[in-house]
């Protein structure tokens, strides 16, 4: 796994220490919902698998060579619940709000707590505003450079590496049915999801 020159292990334990417990009661006290909550781009690029072959006949699989990509945004539970939504331009801070109001209206009458790392549309005025607003929205941030931490990462990774693995899509449409669809597969699989998160 890819760990970061620029991680703080003070940082990090300071963040166990102080900032975990208070997830802990806050879920407790309102018997609130845990998600972690993640962004990334689903390129056009496809990922390739690995396999053997004889010396010298190394498998060829046709992919295109456009540029471009699907912003996505999601949210996930242990409970194996999974929540997101595609954009197709760079996901900022109108598109975190608008997905934490998702979150809000398909958990009508219970109190969310949603860990994020701190990206700018996660930390931005504006997003901090709407969260000071939302009684059953408590929000945490991760320490930085800590996306091993954050179950929502291996939601993409899992989708990248496997479910669009050597995907066929030429252009973003495409590429974003397909996205779609598999991620509707995957929410459909709280065993599945399950096992991405408690592997975090």
């Amino acid at each position: 796994e890819r760990q970061y020159f620029e991680m703080d292990e003070d940082a990090r334990e300071e963040w166990m220490a102080t900032e975990a417990p208070k997830i802990r009661k806050t879920v407790e006290k309102y018997r609130a919902l845990l998600y972690f909550q993640d962004e990334a781009n689903v390129s056009l690029t496809a990922f390739l698998g690995k396999t053997w072959a004889p010396r010298g006949l190394t498998p060829r699989q046709k992919v295109t060579g456009k540029r471009g990509g699907v912003a996505a945004i999601s949210a996930i539970n242990g409970s194996g619940r999974l929540i997101f939504k595609l954009h197709e331009k760079r996901i900022c801070s109108e598109e975190v709000l608008a997905f934490l109001a998702q979150m809000l209206k398909h958990h009508k009458k219970r109190h969310l707590v949603v860990v994020m790392d701190q990206a700018p549309p996660h930390t931005s005025h504006k997003t901090m505003a709407y969260i000071e607003k939302q009684t059953r929205l408590h929000v945490f941030h991760l320490p930085k450079y800590s996306p091993d931490w954050n179950p929502d990462e291996k939601v993409w990774n899992h989708l990248k590496h496997q479910e669009l693995k050597g995907h066929q899509a030429k252009t973003k449409a495409e590429l974003k049915e397909m996205t779609q669809t598999k991620l509707k597969i995957m929410s459909s699989n709280p065993s599945l999801l399950r096992g991405i998160f408690f592997r975090c």
